[in-house]
């Protein structure tokens, strides 16, 4: 998340898929991190307005004593105090190769997050990649995961140039989550929701399955 972009469109969206899953109790302890690229610019009525927008409290946002473009480890180990669901809110969402900035989540880091509370759900914001493809951007990034550090089972809510991730390490929660938006978009699922599988650790390959 980067200041300037504090209070667009997508902020709203986020909003609207968060409300929605915690009205239909789907969500458990939701902390919210917002990734910050510019944390030192951040003023105290910047994390409100954040929150409001995000339709949580204020101090549902994950507090840090380290800035994500600085010591990084330390700022992730800081996620981790928290055993609730988490939405994990950077600039572009996850990166697919190993020059991860402070605007991408690495997929080590979100594998240790999952790691830390194998029941809990995580989210992500991605963005599109190069390509404006979001579907092709999602496949990207969910074998990219898949390689490193298999087991886990997920659902993207796909738009024209961002989705939400959901991720967890046991699919009956993130069913539930896959389940509810299917049915509120009725036919228009097939072309919103995707759902992924990642075996446990072996050869296999992660499962794409198109309803």
């Amino acid at each position: 998340m980067n200041l300037r972009f504090l209070g667009d469109v997508l902020d709203h969206w986020k909003g609207s898929i968060i409300s929605r899953l915690s009205d239909a109790q789907l969500l458990h302890n939701l902390m919210v991190d917002q990734m910050a690229t510019d944390f030192s610019q951040w003023r105290e009525i910047d994390h409100t307005i954040y929150a409001k927008l995000l339709m949580i409290e204020r101090e549902s946002i994950v507090p840090h004593g380290q800035e994500l473009s600085g010591n990084r480890k330390a700022y992730v180990q800081e996620i981790l105090k928290y055993n609730g669901d988490l939405f994990l809110d950077p600039d572009t969402g996850i990166c697919t190769n190993s020059q991860a900035g402070s605007e991408h989540l690495k997929a080590t880091e979100l594998h240790a997050i999952l790691d830390c509370a194998p029941e809990r759900i995580v989210m992500v914001y991605q963005h599109n990649g190069r390509t404006g493809n979001m579907r092709a951007r999602v496949v990207e990034v969910m074998f990219y995961l898949q390689r490193h550090g298999a087991g886990f089972h997920a659902y993207a809510y796909e738009s024209a140039t961002t989705a939400m991730l959901f991720l967890c390490r046991k699919p009956e929660r993130v069913d539930l989550i896959g389940a509810y938006f299917k049915q509120m978009l009725d036919w228009h699922g097939d072309r919103r929701i995707s759902h992924w599988q990642s075996p446990a650790p072996g050869p296999q390959l992660m499962i794409h399955r198109k309803k």
